[in-house]
């Protein structure tokens, strides 16, 4: 049925009854599901709603705030095209943060404490070359006061300087802390208000002209883009809904039987599209579909829901979240879902180290759900049971 809707979507020429062609392109059409048919194991398909409880905790509104930073920080591929794969998205809503996992090396904490780091995202990403990677980090830190951010972002260049490091003069701006070692490496860190700036980039190989203008080209854009950032007071933080339009009220809880509304897991939240992009595997593909698509909102839970501008651009996304990378492969669908499309990946993904993905299309909207692979990349039955269930909330959410 799916090479039948293919065909449908492919062809460019309606034929009337009367024998005449009229030019023209046909819109892409669902197949029919019957949702209480739909083998969901022990997931549920009710909408669940996703709110904070009654008493909100710091940690909570910080960290909602934190995840807010990732829209206004800039695609690795824009500085880079080649800086293509995701290695980290993380946030903060402590000085601690940055030193759990750990990302930040150790001489940081005392500028991140001293300075009381208050909320802040972090993303890097490489070329996904084991023998010659090119990588590039951002990081975005709130902290109390801009005089704080200032006094961190220098206090972050100094620890960061080794006795070999050497300036490095950005001509459009000349207030940023900028050095390398031996150009293989170099760092930037500034301020804009309230928040500091951490900017690396790197190679394998040493070569001043192109370090240089990939870190100074990251700079730009980045504190162009950190203009449109606010900074809310922190009980004013709350008045941006959690769940703007249902969007994450119509992505799948997880694991089975949860119960809870809110979840403050390290990837839940409500995105733009230019916040998004850094959870993607493919972010120039997914970018120009995003675009294309006309999709304007993305809540990523246990399930991960775009809303595109209509059935068409549901489709047009689909095929983009599951591109096949090297070595990657398609699998076969889960029974009674012939519209929706998954691959086993070659190696897991960074995010939730998933190695098996289906993209769901529902109306206008698509939802991506995951499985670790078993072995020897066999299909795990939970793939088809999340995706079902995904399926059946989209459908009840209408």
């Amino acid at each position: 049925m799916t090479k039948l809707r293919m065909a449908l979507l492919s062809g460019l020429v309606l034929t009337a009854s009367c024998g005449t062609s009229i030019a023209g392109t046909p819109n892409p059409t669902e197949f029919p599901v019957d949702i209480t048919k739909l083998n969901m194991g022990t997931y549920s398909s009710e909408p669940l709603r996703y709110e904070l409880d009654t008493v909100a905790k710091p940690a909570d509104v910080r960290t909602i705030e934190a995840k807010r930073y990732l829209d206004y920080m800039i695609n690795s591929t824009d500085v880079d095209p080649i800086v293509n794969t995701p290695i980290k998205v993380e946030t903060y809503f402590n000085a601690d943060g940055p030193f759990s996992t750990p990302v930040f090396p150790d001489q940081l904490r005392g500028p991140m404490a001293d300075n009381k780091l208050m909320a802040g995202a972090y993303v890097a990403r490489t070329d996904g070359s084991s023998r010659s990677p090119r990588r590039l980090i951002l990081s975005v830190l709130r902290f109390p006061s801009d005089a704080a951010a200032q006094t961190a972002s220098e206090a972050i260049a100094t620890g960061l300087r080794s006795p070999e490091s050497q300036d490095i003069a950005l001509t459009n701006h000349p207030e940023v802390h900028a050095f390398t070692k031996d150009w293989s490496t170099a760092t930037a860190t500034t301020s804009q208000g309230n928040y500091a700036v951490l900017i690396s980039y790197g190679r394998a190989q040493p070569d001043q002209s192109v370090v240089m203008t990939n870190l100074a080209k990251a700079v730009d854009l980045q504190l162009t883009k950190l203009k449109g950032l606010s900074t809310p007071e922190w009980e004013d933080v709350l008045d941006k809904p959690l769940d703007p339009d249902g969007i994450m009220r119509r992505a799948f809880p997880q694991p089975a039987g949860i119960t809870r509304q809110f979840v403050v897991d390290p990837d839940y939240g409500a995105h733009t599209p230019d916040g998004a992009i850094h959870y993607e595997r493919n972010p120039d593909l997914v970018k120009k579909a995003l675009a294309e698509s006309g999709t304007d909102l993305v809540g990523r839970r246990g399930g991960i829901v775009y809303r595109t501008r209509d059935l068409n651009g549901a489709f047009q996304l689909q095929l983009a979240l599951t591109s096949l990378g090297r070595r990657d492969e398609t699998i076969p669908g889960p029974p009674q879902l012939p519209d929706t499309r998954c691959i086993r990946l070659y190696e897991p993904e960074a995010i939730r180290s998933y190695g098996l993905i289906c993209a769901i299309v529902k109306g206008r909207y698509v939802a991506v759900v995951g499985a670790p692979a078993g072995p020897s990349g066999t299909i795990d039955r939970s793939l088809y049971e999340r995706a079902a269930a995904q399926y059946a909330l989209l459908a009840k959410s209408e």
